[in-house]
């Protein structure tokens, strides 16, 4: 199903520390010596244009990176969107960067960015904004494919590699897909860091069941991230959840102070971060 362009939804809160949160984990995993690997499965367009009239129908970057794009840029995330926009008209936010952007911003000369997109209208305009990307002597690499299958193509365990796997969730059956790819990416690189991005909805089951399924592997340093922005009984998404496996060596004391900052603003009803080990390290 290819229906889901996320063009109407950037930037919003769950954008903003999913993105936060990705940029501190290729930070840290940029700290070693050594190429790393990035593979993004739903890579979307890669940049956004605020003026764009997905953008502006529903325009959750409103209460999103807007509220945090005055602020002094201390973070690799922030970092990443003032870069962007540092040659627009002002500085004012006029473009915002999808987590491909954000990897490339901390890409070294050394390693890869592999971005993979499915939807026929995303890719051409994930090839706009990283044109480059089809020269072989460049480090970023566009894959129009199935990023639940095609993961598996490029993963090899004698590298260093990240993974960020956030499908839209519109059919029911990707939790289970998504386990069953992550399991796949462990099989084949059992140090892989894997970053698994959900919304958080009213309805509980289905976002447990990726949890538990997830926790079930067994992956030392498996950590929960969740950050709510409404009451569970709101209708919609009332919050973010992203788990990371194979969490970066002292990552996990950060995790707090890192993301406070940057959630504090974007709270509404309520603002509630929390962080859980669900596997520990060995």
């Amino acid at each position: 199903m290819l229906s889901y362009q996320h063009a109407y939804h950037v930037g919003g809160p769950a954008d903003v520390i999913k993105h936060a949160l990705w940029a501190h984990v290729l930070a840290h995993l940029a700290k070693k010596d050594g190429a790393l690997h990035i593979h993004e499965t739903h890579s979307g367009r890669g940049i956004y244009d605020v003026s764009a009239p997905e953008t502006q129908k529903t325009p959750e970057y409103r209460d999103g990176i807007a509220r945090l794009f005055g602020a002094e840029p201390t973070s690799p995330y922030l970092q990443a969107v003032h870069a962007l926009n540092s040659t627009t008209k002002k500085g004012n936010l006029s473009l915002i960067p999808g987590s491909p952007a954000v990897a490339a911003h901390l890409l070294r000369a050394e390693d890869h960015l592999h971005l993979i997109e499915a939807h026929p209208n995303e890719i051409e305009h994930l090839y706009t904004s990283f044109p480059h990307a089809t020269r072989r002597e460049k480090n970023i690499h566009v894959h129009h494919a199935d990023g639940h299958k095609h993961i598996t193509n490029l993963i090899r365990g004698a590298n260093r590699n990240a993974v960020l796997i956030d499908p839209s969730y519109e059919v029911k059956t990707e939790y289970q897909q998504t386990i069953d790819t992550v399991a796949a990416i462990l099989k084949q690189a059992p140090r892989a860091t894997v970053m698994v991005w959900y919304p958080l909805l009213s309805n509980k089951k289905l976002s447990q069941s990726l949890i538990d399924g997830l926790k079930d592997l067994g992956v030392p340093a498996t950590y929960l991230v969740h950050y709510t922005w409404q009451t569970p009984e709101f209708d919609g998404m009332h919050g973010t959840g992203q788990i990371i496996l194979n969490l970066p060596y002292k990552m996990e004391a950060d995790l707090p102070a890192l993301l406070k900052p940057l959630a504090q603003p974007l709270k509404q009803k309520i603002g509630q971060l929390t962080t859980t080990l669900l596997v520990p390290r060995t």
